[in-house]
């Protein structure tokens, strides 16, 4: 299979070859019909991602996540065949291989894991560069991925206004204040 890292689909493809990613919210127009797999990540974490990588405040890009994050997770809700939570992975990668038919035997799920591994995406981005990295905020696109980061630099107040407006989507995928 050739994966294809984009937001819309490429002119020529293969049913059998399209894997994608997108940050938009859904449209079959932009997106297609096929089952999609939606990957969640706690809003309040990604709010200093998001932050370094448009090169704002994270005051700023809290309102925005906060307005825009559960208008995507519903936009996606009726076009997901499987939602996976960020925080649990890699431990959710042998689900994941089954739910797409990919030979999940130990060998390959431990050889996939460690490719994917956030301190080997961070080591290949130092070498190689990464072609979605932003020349807004930070240094680099792959920053932390820590679940909890988010956290750590927002105040309470900041952190409240996000998951407020996230609303019951929040506390859908079983993220607590």
């Amino acid at each position: 299979m050739i994966p294809f890292y984009t937001d819309a689909k490429p002119e020529t493809y293969s049913e059998e070859e399209y894997f994608g990613k997108a940050h938009h919210p859904y449209s079959k127009e932009r997106h297609g019909t096929k089952p999609a797999i939606y990957i969640v990540r706690d809003p309040v974490d990604i709010v200093p991602s998001a932050s370094d990588f448009f090169g704002v405040s994270h005051t700023r890009m809290a309102s925005e996540i906060a307005k825009d994050w559960p208008r995507h997770v519903q936009s996606w809700a009726g076009n997901a065949s499987l939602f996976m939570r960020y925080e649990d992975m890699p431990k959710n990668f042998h689900a994941l291989a089954q739910h797409l038919s990919i030979p999940s035997d130990f060998e390959s799920v431990v050889t996939a894991i460690g490719h994917a591994k956030f301190e080997t995406l961070q080591e290949d981005e130092a070498s190689n560069g990464f072609a979605e990295a932003s020349d807004k905020g930070g240094k680099t696109f792959f920053r932390k991925g820590t679940p909890g980061s988010g956290r750590e630099v927002m105040d309470p107040a900041t952190v409240q206004k996000v998951i407020k407006g996230c609303g019951e989507w929040y506390t859908r995928f079983g993220y607590r204040e």
